[in-house]
């Protein structure tokens, strides 16, 4: 007898076969036929390469980075989270990826004087950073611990520290002259 496959409709559509004048339905022929079917399915599924940070098979974009691949909504800054498909991105000593301005945040070195992280300004890629007496500095941070006054330019430009302490050229004269006057009336 001719069998005949209706079209499937929907996860439980069945086989009808025909014998002589009646039809009858049969599942378990639709059934081994849905679980094949399934099964090659999975089978493709399973020849997809999987996302590094969430381990479910890519099938549309890949995002390619650091060696392993991404869904691009999956590749982001473990700091705050942003998507990074696009946009610039670093990665750290223990292989973490970061967005430029949190790895700044991060590992960026600190003021001695404000305690705030020395990095470029927005737009920028690229900034200044003082180095005296083992500390390091802003620019607008770098002044003397006496007067107040910017060492990083003008009449007082220049470090002339003394006992550990960051001072110009006029503030560490004066200091110099006391510690000397103190000196002689100690004799």
């Amino acid at each position: 007898m001719p069998v005949r496959r209706l079209p499937l409709l929907n996860s439980m559509a069945q086989v009808q076969l025909h014998q002589g004048s009646r039809s009858v339905f049969s599942p378990l022929k639709s059934e081994a036929w849905t679980t094949g079917m399934l099964s090659a399915l999975l089978s493709d599924i399973n020849t997809l390469e999987q996302c590094s940070v969430c381990s479910k098979p890519i099938m549309e974009r890949i995002l390619r980075a650091t060696g392993k691949a991404y869904h691009p909504h999956c590749f982001t800054c473990v700091m705050c989270h942003r998507s990074l498909d696009g946009i610039p991105f670093t990665v750290d000593a223990g292989g973490l990826i970061h967005c430029i301005e949190d790895f700044h945040k991060k590992f960026a070195p600190r003021c001695s004087v404000c305690k705030e992280p020395i990095m470029p300004a927005p737009g920028q890629e690229e900034t200044v950073r003082i180095v005296a007496l083992d500390r390091d500095f802003h620019v607008h941070c770098y002044r003397c611990e006496d007067c107040g006054g910017l060492l990083s330019e003008g009449d007082n430009q220049g470090c002339y520290p003394l006992d550990g302490h960051i001072l110009c050229k006029t503030c560490n004269s004066a200091r110099i002259r006391v510690l000397t006057a103190k000196a002689s009336t100690d004799l």
